[in-house]
């Protein structure tokens, strides 16, 4: 059985137009940026559930953003010139390499951990019972 240096990083490589895409996939604090600057890409995380056409059919800004988040050699500007096909591609690896589990799994994972890390208990967390104190 292989263990986790042996398998880490997860990457991808996509031709696009000649050349290879490098997906890395993308980073905790990156998502976090994301979520912070895109209100529809916040509500979308919300629901848990990631839909493909919802997230094609966000602004050309978020899918730049996300696709520039999630490869190595490509940033904002040079992702928001590519072709619908080519985002979509993109995007799909980006998915694949940053939720392998897929994004259900991911998104409840990481919305733990957010409250957990934050200071809130976990949505899925039981609640604690004091135990009463004995009266001897």
């Amino acid at each position: 059985m292989p263990d986790l240096l042996s398998i880490a990083p997860l990457t991808e490589t996509v031709p696009v137009r000649g050349a290879a895409a490098i997906i890395c996939g993308v980073p905790v604090r990156a998502i976090a940026g994301l979520l912070a600057r895109f209100p529809d890409l916040r509500k979308m995380w919300a629901t848990g559930k990631w839909d493909a056409d919802q997230l094609l059919g966000m602004s050309d800004e978020v899918i730049a953003a996300l696709i520039a988040a999630g490869c190595s050699n490509l940033d904002e500007t040079n992702a928001g010139n590519l072709a619908l096909d080519e985002k979509a591609e993109l995007l799909a690896a980006i998915i694949r390499v940053t939720m392998p589990r897929g994004p259900g799994p991911f998104v409840a994972t990481l919305t733990r951990l957010l409250g957990t890390v934050g200071g809130g208990a976990s949505p899925t967390a039981p609640a604690s019972k004091s135990r009463k104190s004995s009266q001897n």
